[in-house]
Order: structure tokens, then sequence, then C-alpha cells
């Protein structure tokens, strides 16, 4: 019978403890992932936007992706054009933003809303909405406390017959949706005493001087309750509601499939008291000297983490 020797006995067993030594160091080294190419989020201006594409991007990179990430790159015009002369792959939009870009009027019922917005870019743009999260970053009318209980109301339907006695500062985005409460409420723009077009912080210290009576302001807007003003209920839904969810080109989503699995997951989580509380963590690193830059950062990341998103560091 053949016999095995002695030196090829040792050369077998030391390979095999060659080999289970590297399994059980491979078992000990974080498994990073394959790096998949490389793709470009864009963002709006504002820190809820910011804090969406942050976290847009910490997904992706997670998932193996390099991202190209133009944070805080336009308003919605600029990120819009961007997306569509393929400077950018994908970015956060609002649902009832889409309607406007697409001249369509909103149902007022979000879901529908949604589906029109995305049946409408995937047949005229050939870009594709992911899913939408329940957040409603959407217009509202706010006056102060102290204005509210002048005025008795607490409702738009409660403000309407007052509207010609009152001063509305607004930002300029706000004014086409304050014209399209007219069918609801009876009013638009013209039917107030007048009109200051003022930057959005501007027209709260307008309300406060006197200067004006209401303010457009925006529904996740946490320092609404901080400076002591209130929104004034949309009773009768007069207002679209806006809804964020990621949109990506076509082409880009032909090239990387996974995209919808990767950032899907993140919708659910995102609700209106959610932008917040984020937004406000954001302020506070900010008034503590960090930049806001790195404070959406450090925001994101630890919020994705506390969903389970993003492991722990």
């Amino acid at each position: 019978m053949f016999q095995v020797g002695h030196s090829f006995r040792t050369k077998a067993l030391l390979a095999l403890v060659v080999v289970l030594s590297v399994l059980v160091v491979s078992a000990c080294v974080p498994v990073t992932p394959a790096a998949k190419g490389t793709i470009t989020v864009g963002g709006k201006l504002d820190v809820e936007a910011q804090l969406l594409t942050e976290m847009y991007t910490q997904l992706l990179q997670k998932a193996g992706y390099t991202v190209n990430e133009k944070l805080a790159l336009g308003n919605s015009i600029v990120v819009f054009q961007a997306i569509t002369s393929k400077a950018i792959d994908l970015y956060p939009e609002f649902t009832a933003t889409g309607l406007n870009q697409l001249g369509i009027k909103s149902t007022y019922d979000p879901q529908k809303d949604y589906q029109a917005v995305k049946d409408g870019y995937e047949s005229k743009y050939q870009i594709t909405w992911l899913d939408m999260a329940p957040l409603n970053d959407g217009y509202a009318i706010c006056t102060s406390q102290a204005e509210s209980q002048k005025l008795g109301i607490t409702t738009i339907s409660q403000l309407a017959p007052k509207v010609s006695q009152l001063v509305l500062a607004s930002p300029s985005d706000g004014i086409a949706f304050i014209d399209g409460l007219k069918p609801v409420y009876g009013f638009d723009t013209s039917s107030f005493k007048s009109l200051e077009k003022v930057d959005y912080s501007i027209g709260f210290q307008a309300v406060s001087s006197g200067a004006a009576q209401m303010v457009v302001c925006y529904t996740t807007d946490g320092t609404v309750k901080t400076q002591n003003f209130v929104f004034l209920q949309d009773d009768k839904n007069g207002f679209p509601q806006f809804h964020p969810a990621p949109i990506v080109r076509d082409d880009v989503l032909k090239q990387y499939p996974d995209i919808p699995s990767i950032l899907n997951p993140l919708a659910p989580k995102l609700t209106t008291d959610v932008s917040i509380q984020l937004q406000a963590q954001v302020a506070k690193l900010k008034a503590g000297g960090t930049s806001v830059t790195e404070a959406v950062k450090q925001v994101a990341k630890q919020f994705l983490q506390s969903q389970g998103l993003l492991p722990s560091s």
C-alpha cells in the first residue's frame, strides 16, 4: 500500500492551519461592501433638504457607492435643471413642487398627487419617484399668539372674512400657494390690505413689529412655536401637501437597480415631527459653534443609526 510520507503530511497540516487562520481572521474583520460606482446626489438649500440629501448620501455609501455630494446645491429650479441636464443623478423632491413643475393642480389627496407626479415625471423627464415619506413640509399661514387672540382666530376659515383688514408677509415661493386658496377659502394675496414680499425669517419679524399681521410659514418650521407663533389650522385642506421622495434619473436606475432597495426603507421613518426634531438638533449644534454642514452630517448619521439603517460606530 502506498505510504504517505512524513513531509507530505506535514505540508498538508500546515496548509490546513493557514486556511483555518485566514478563515478566523476573515470572520473577525468587518466586511466592507465592494465599490459599485459613483453617484452624484444633490440637494436644496434649506436645512431639512440638506438632512435628506445627507441621509441619501450616507445610505448609498453604506451600500458601497462612491457619492459625489452637492449639499445645498441651490433652489428648486437649480436642482431640477441639474438633474435634467445630468449634472446630478438624484435629489430629494416634494410632491407639490413636482405638481407645480408639471403644471398640474393638486387633488388634495396625497396618494393621488404622488401618483400624478410619478407618472408625469416618468413620461416627461424619464425620472423615477421612489417612495414618499409621511413627512409633510407644506405651506401654512402663521401669526403671533397675541395676534391670534386679538383677532379671535385659530383657523383659516376664521381668517377669511378679515383678510381685507390685514397685511400678509410672504416669501416669494409662498405667494402662488396663497393664491391657490381662493377656490377653497374665497381669498388670495390680492384680497389682503397689502402683501409684503420678504425673506422667510423677515416675515416673522414683520408680524412681531406690527408691520404685518399674517406670515406664510412652513409646516416643519420648529421655530414657529419657539417664537410664540401659531399655525392657523387649514380646516378645509386648501394647501396641497408636500411629501418628500428621492427622484432618480431612469438611466441611473438602469445602471444601479438596487438604489430603490437602499433608499426606500428610509421613507416611513420620516415624519413631520421627526423633521422638526432633527432641524432643532442642527440648530443646537450650530449655536454651539458647529458649522451647518458638519451639524447636518452628525444629525443625519445619528438618526440613521437610531433607526437601524446604519451600524452604530
